[in-house]
């Protein structure tokens, strides 16, 4: 069996180990083998590996956003081809799709094919934050993209998101105003150029007291929202208060990145909670429904971001290319000293 040198932990609260005896996978049906060019790391790394979070097998390969080029197809893939460069986020927890690894396998039908306009580097900043964004605002809040890749005509309606300057928050911002809404964001103040320049309209101090948030929300927007977004996991109770007090709507929804907490949402109110960590776990029910929802997305997330009315976020590359340098990133994340999404190449194209 050929094997492939990346990065392995071999237990939780492991550390991380270089080695070069991981197997090269096989393409099945509707798959394809890539070579990993570059990843963009999110929290989930290091709370993996320190928790052991979905992983089902060890010793664990991990990662989650990439950008890869198409090295073989495996039967019934209609959708790439060899010299492809793919990127997305990777189904959590399963060493042969994780991509800290020389290669792995992506599905055809959740990855997203780069386009000349986003470079490698941007590429990798939109797996996960686009992904978690399209769960929380397409399938929880019913919110419709065009599917020519154009922003809809305004509408004299708000939309909410709570963390607007975040990761996953930007993303929300991108695909309400995209969709023609007015955005309302919170965020730090020293962070709302950063969600100003997403496409929100306004900005509110999240460090403010509940009183004085709800008050700002209720003064912007006059009421006129429906759907509260929770990118940062920390907000679900000032929205259920929002939407009870603030808002004139008739039909509401609160949709949230906490898939693990108890909720105790009241009737009047449409809860969905984002679960992008089951995609590709297809013997879930959970996990069935939102890689059905991403595979029909994909098409219309690939039109936003070659017209740019979806767009990569900013990043810092990490010095260096290779496992180390992605170990050092991991880090250099923990450390909360980044101050941008963290994107580092793994190997020459």
């Amino acid at each position: 069996m050929a094997t492939q040198s990346g990065i392995t932990i071999d237990g939780p609260d492991k550390p991380y180990t270089i080695v070069s005896n991981i197997p090269r996978p096989t393409p099945g049906p509707k798959q394809a083998l890539v070579k990993c060019l570059a990843v963009g790391l999110n929290p989930v790394e290091p709370l993996q590996q320190h928790t052991g979070l979905l992983i089902t097998e060890w010793p664990a390969v991990i990662g989650s956003d990439f950008v890869g080029a198409v090295l073989e197809v495996g039967p019934e893939c209609a959708r790439l081809r060899p010299g492809d460069t793919v990127y997305g986020c990777a189904p959590l927890g399963q060493n042969r799709f994780a991509p800290f690894q020389e290669t792995f396998l992506v599905e055809e039908g959740v990855v997203l094919k780069k386009g000349d306009n986003i470079s490698i580097e941007e590429a990798a900043t939109v797996g996960a934050g686009l992904l978690t964004a399209g769960l929380c605002l397409l399938a929880g809040a019913g919110l419709k993209l065009s599917d020519d890749g154009t922003r809809a005509p305004e509408k004299d309606e708000w939309v909410v998101v709570f963390g607007g300057a975040g990761t996953v928050g930007q993303f929300a911002v991108q695909i309400a105003h995209a969709c023609g809404y007015k955005v309302l964001a919170s965020c730090s103040p020293s962070k709302d150029s950063i969600a100003l320049k997403s496409g929100a309209t306004a900005t509110f101090n999240n460090r403010a007291t509940v009183d004085d948030q709800l008050a700002q929300i209720k003064k912007v927007t006059g009421g006129n929202f429906a759907r509260m977004i929770d990118t940062t996991a920390y907000g679900y109770d000032i929205m259920v208060k929002a939407l009870e007090t603030c808002s004139t709507a008739a039909t509401k929804y609160l949709t949230s990145v906490d898939d693990w907490s108890p909720f105790n949402t009241p009737s009047a109110i449409n809860e969905y909670r984002a679960s992008l960590g089951h995609l590709c776990r297809l013997d879930e029910s959970t996990g069935a429904q939102v890689t059905q929802d991403i595979a029909g997305w994909i098409s219309t997330f690939e039109a936003h971001l070659g017209t740019g009315t979806l767009r990569p976020i900013e990043y810092q590359l990490f010095d260096g290319i290779g496992w180390e340098s992605v170990i050092k990133g991991i880090q250099e994340l923990e450390s909360g000293k980044a101050a941008k999404k963290i994107v580092v190449r793994t190997q020459a194209e």
